[in-house]
């Protein structure tokens, strides 16, 4: 399960014109401090007695999401500089919720500014704690900087998210319940930069002032080449839905991946010589991890279950798959119950092919029984297989080490979805990255943990927080 999150709320501006001499650039370590937005007795002081867990020594239950959230204070302030207090507010609602599928929070600055001192561009929108750290005052004095929500149904619900839990721990050992540290550092990650002011679905800067934000300076679309301070709306709105082509064009994040990404899970065609070559995949939420040794090698055949559409795999299948790797269509049932019914039949591994126009198929899903491996591919992949098909088309399932994963062009990919999905596009990584990084949009079971801030610190860099060693 992946739980999708709705991300990003801008509730004010303040353009900050005339403000004092600029001042030295921070050195200390920034001072995050929560603000209880709770009333008495729920969410963050739910008096609910708890038994101490993981490390967080909280005996009720909402002591212990708030020593979760002091915690994550902490790890963000001892990554960045600022000689400003970051005020956090923070609340549990009912937030929409079903027994597969969750949003698990939400975050954003709760106001931008724009012209104040040694701001790097002018008449550009920056998140108010950034603007705080890099003027050395505070811009907006008596407001929370950043305020967040987090669903309050995942602990008192029983048809939300069914059999799965906030965890509470600090060790990273949550099992199959959603730790909540990791989704606090994501979070408080979009109120302190990780988050465009721009409207994806119409392309509508904030304002006004219609100023473009620090983040959408260093958007990068491949295809046109243009950032989307430089765009129209509506060449905005086409950028963000161009999956695998829009990237982070800041200097640190791109001198950093290589020392944070994996390589590429990938299908490598042996034969026949028109299909050799590496194409990226997309690797399943479950079964066995591809591997970059030998990998996975096998003849490909199409998925016939006979039924309806004959290749999606949704029931028992009727060709001759031992020993192969089968190509499914996307669409008609779960991942997992396809790879399930070619590993019945004894395949070594899965493509699926995907049916919508963009990006490879997503991979979703848990299932302890599958033993094989699988992978998703696009559209026009799983095209150029069946064109070659029936025939000794060899193929194998890899991580690729010729390739960094999440990345096109030598850039850290963004995420943009078809169709778009508003408070998630462009402001993650995309889903393509491995290992799973802290700011992508879905929480995943490949997420290595939550102090491990991979290249969340060096996108901060590059918007212009001071990074502390």
């Amino acid at each position: 399960m992946r739980a999708q999150k709705l991300l990003r709320p801008v509730f004010a501006t303040a353009a900050c014109l005339a403000l004092a001499a600029s001042v030295a650039a921070p050195a200390s370590a920034a001072n995050l401090v929560l603000i209880n937005l709770d009333p008495p007795g729920v969410g963050l002081n739910d008096p609910t007695p708890v038994t101490p867990v993981g490390g967080n020594p909280g005996t009720t239950l909402g002591a212990q999401r708030t020593n979760v959230y002091n915690l994550a204070n902490q790890l963000w302030g001892a990554a960045i500089a600022s000689n400003e207090t970051v005020f956090v507010g923070a609340t549990f609602l009912p937030l929409p919720c079903s027994p597969t599928g969750a949003v698990l929070g939400a975050a954003g600055a709760t106001f931008v500014v724009a012209n104040f001192p040694n701001a790097a561009f002018p008449n550009t929108w920056y998140h108010s704690a950034l603007g705080d750290a890099i003027a050395g005052i505070d811009l907006v004095p008596g407001f929370i900087d950043i305020i967040s929500f987090f669903n309050s149904r995942i602990d008192d619900d029983p048809n939300c998210l069914v059999g799965r839990q906030w965890y509470y721990g600090f060790d990273n050992n949550q099992g199959s319940d959603i730790d909540f540290l990791s989704v606090v550092m994501h979070e408080i990650a979009h109120g302190l930069g990780f988050s465009n002011f721009e409207n994806e679905a119409t392309g509508s800067r904030l304002g006004p002032p219609f100023y473009p934000s620090i983040y959408s300076r260093l958007t990068l679309d491949l295809t046109t080449g243009l950032t989307w301070e430089q765009m129209t709306d509506a060449e905005r709105v086409a950028s963000a839905i161009n999956s695998g082509n829009v990237v982070w064009n800041g200097a640190s994040v791109t001198a950093a991946a290589p020392s944070v990404l994996g390589p590429r899970p990938s299908v490598k065609f042996l034969n026949p010589k028109g299909l050799k070559g590496s194409q990226e995949a997309q690797a399943a939420s479950f079964g066995p991890a591809l591997d970059a040794g030998g990998g996975t090698t096998g003849k490909i055949v199409l998925a016939d279950d006979g039924v309806g559409v004959t290749t999606d795999a949704c029931q028992p299948l009727l060709n001759n798959v031992n020993g192969k790797i089968v190509l499914v269509d996307r669409g008609g049932c779960t991942f997992t119950s396809k790879v399930a019914n070619a590993q019945a039949g004894n395949a070594k591994g899965v493509i699926v092919a995907n049916n919508q126009p963009k990006g490879p198929a997503p991979m979703g899903g848990s299932d302890p029984s599958i033993t094989i491996p699988s992978v998703g591919v696009t559209r026009d992949t799983g095209d150029a297989i069946k064109a070659v098909l029936p025939g000794n088309t060899v193929a194998k399932l890899i991580l690729d080490e010729d390739f960094l994963a999440g990345t096109q062009g030598g850039f850290v990919r963004l995420y943009a979805p078809d169709p778009v999905a508003l408070g998630s596009s462009i402001s993650h990584w995309d889903t393509t990255a491995t290992p799973s990084l802290l700011m992508e949009p879905f929480i995943t079971s490949g997420l290595q943990s939550a102090t491990d801030l991979d290249l969340t610190p060096n996108l901060f860099e590059d918007i212009g927080w001071i990074l502390l060693p």
